[in-house]
Formats: structure tokens, sequence, C-alpha cells
């Protein structure tokens, strides 16, 4: 009779399936983790085939509202004449010549306007603009809760909520304001001051800005006139004057400085016979007074000419 196999251990088949198991996922892991790699964002993937965006062009400040006689950009070095409805950036400088005038619009409501022999750069910040007054009369009407600071040398002037200002820089170096309506900040010195409506005030090259005073009622001009009547040999004749001292004056529209204590002195030239003589001021406001005289200019005396006598003769 044969012997009986030997008998196995109760639990070894199922330990060895078990281990087969763990064996077949451990593997199925690992091949499922390699296959399904996180995939990159795709905003990743947008940034990296995007292509480069372009240069940012240049901001628009102002626009060209109004631009009588000739009203000039700089653009790449060189004046170029602009036109109404034209739009201006950040990197123009714009003047007007002797009777040349422009309105520029920041908003609805926001302008600038720009009198004769002006000259300007532009800026454009958050909220507002700045403007870089070289020289010359601008007029500032501010409305909503737009901001506009106006530079001159040294100086800052810059709306208080809506306003109506006034912003001149003399051939002297003197800037002058005025708030017409609505308050104005002006700093000069290292001082600062708020203008009411009504009160305008003035600095010096270099220093703080003068008291606030009420801005005139009228505007005052007065004339020396040299003798209404003048030799023949005059070629010239000299006349002198007083005008408040942010005035611009003119004589026969020529422009004459006009001193920090309001003198001005001028010479015109003269021809034989009448000759008309037109002064005229305009104060911050933009109000204006005139007078004139005219000089008369002696012509030539007449010549003489040698009678032939006969002496002897009676």
């Amino acid at each position: 009779m044969s012997p009986a196999p030997p008998s196995r251990k109760p639990g070894t088949a199922a330990l060895v399936a078990v281990a087969a198991l763990a064996v077949a996922a451990i593997v199925s892991r690992r091949t499922l983790n390699r296959s399904e790699a996180p995939a990159a964002p795709a905003e990743s993937l947008a940034q990296i085939a995007a292509p480069s965006p372009p240069a940012p062009r240049e901001e628009a400040t102002f626009q060209v509202t109004s631009a009588t006689g000739t009203v000039e950009a700089q653009r790449a070095g060189q004046w170029v004449p602009i036109k109404d409805g034209e739009m201006l950036t950040r990197t123009d400088v714009v003047r007007t010549a002797a009777g040349g005038h422009a309105v520029l619009r920041l908003s609805a409501g926001t302008e600038i306007e720009l009198r004769e022999r002006v000259e300007i750069g532009l800026d454009r910040l958050a909220g507002g603009a700045t403007v870089d007054l070289r020289h010359g009369k601008v007029v500032a009407h501010v409305s909503g809760t737009d901001g506009l600071e106006i530079t001159s040398r040294d100086t800052r002037t810059a709306n208080e909520g809506p306003a109506h200002f006034v912003v001149l820089s003399d051939e002297r170096g003197r800037v002058s304001v005025a708030a017409l309506s609505g308050k104005t900040k002006f700093t000069a010195g290292g001082k600062s001051l708020t203008l009411p409506a009504g009160s305008q005030s003035a600095s010096e090259p270099g220093a703080a800005p003068s008291d606030p005073e009420r801005i005139p009622e009228e505007v005052l001009l007065e004339v020396v006139w040299p003798a209404a009547e003048q030799r023949h040999g005059a070629m010239e004749a000299a006349l002198q004057g007083r005008a408040a001292a942010s005035s611009l004056v003119t004589v026969n529209g020529a422009r004459t400085p006009v001193g920090a204590d309001g003198h001005f002195t001028a010479t015109v030239p003269l021809r034989t016979g009448k000759n008309s003589i037109d002064v005229a001021a305009e104060d911050l406001s933009g109000r204006s007074r005139q007078a004139s005289a005219t000089l008369v200019r002696r012509g030539p005396p007449p010549a003489l000419t040698p009678e032939a006598r006969d002496l002897w003769k009676k």
C-alpha cells in the first residue's frame, strides 16, 4: 500500500494568492502614474504660446478743439502745424505764435486755453493731467473730479475741485496766478497757499508766493506820452507808463516788458506826418484797456532858392 502524499499546511495557498495580487497592484499603479502625468496648466501654455505684447501706444492727453493762427506741435525734433480734432500725446510740445490761439480738451468740461506766444509740454496722470508751462498765459477750466496741475519753473498750480484759473509765466521768470472761480492751490519757494475765487498771487524767481489779494475791479493803464509835435529830425519817440505787474502790455502790437513795479517803457519809430500810437494792457483775468495818441513829426523845412538881384540897381 503506497504511502499517502504529504499534506500542505492550511492557508499557504491563500497567502500566495494575496502576495500575487499585491505585486500586480503595485505594478499597475506605477504604470498608471507614468501614463497620467499632470498636464501643464492652460495658463502656462497660453503664456508660452502667446506672442510678445506690442509696445504700448503713447497715451493721448488732450484733444485740439480749436486752433487759430499759428499753432504747432514739436514731434521728432520738428515743429508741425496742428488742426482741430487732432489728439495730442504726452510727448508733444505745443506752442502758439503771435496772434495764435488754441483750446485743448482733457475731458468733457475740462480744457485749457492757450493765448498767443505760449509754449507748453504735456503729460497725463491718473485722474487728470499736468502741463509744463514754459512761457505765456494759460487759462484752465476744470470740472467734475478731474485734476489739472500746471508747473512753471519751480512753481505748481492745481485745482481743488471744480475751478477756473489763470497762470502767466513772463519773460522775467515771474509766475502769476489768478483764481477766477473755485479754489486754486499755488506752490512756490517751498510754500503753498490756497487762492479763493476772485484773488491772485505771484512769485518772483525762487521766491514764495505773495499774499493773496483781490483782483482789482478796473484794469490799470497809465501812459506818459511824448510831445504831440516832434521835430523833423526825430526818427523815434519814447513813451512810458504803468500797469499791473502781471499785465501783458503791447505798444502798436509789439509786446512790451512790464517791471515788477508795473512800469514799462517803449520806443516807437516815427515817419513824417501823423503817427498813431496804440497802447493796450490785458490784466491777469483777461480784461483789457487801451490808450491812444497821435504824434506828428514835422516835415523838412522848405528849401531856400536864392534870387539873383543887382544890388547896385535901384
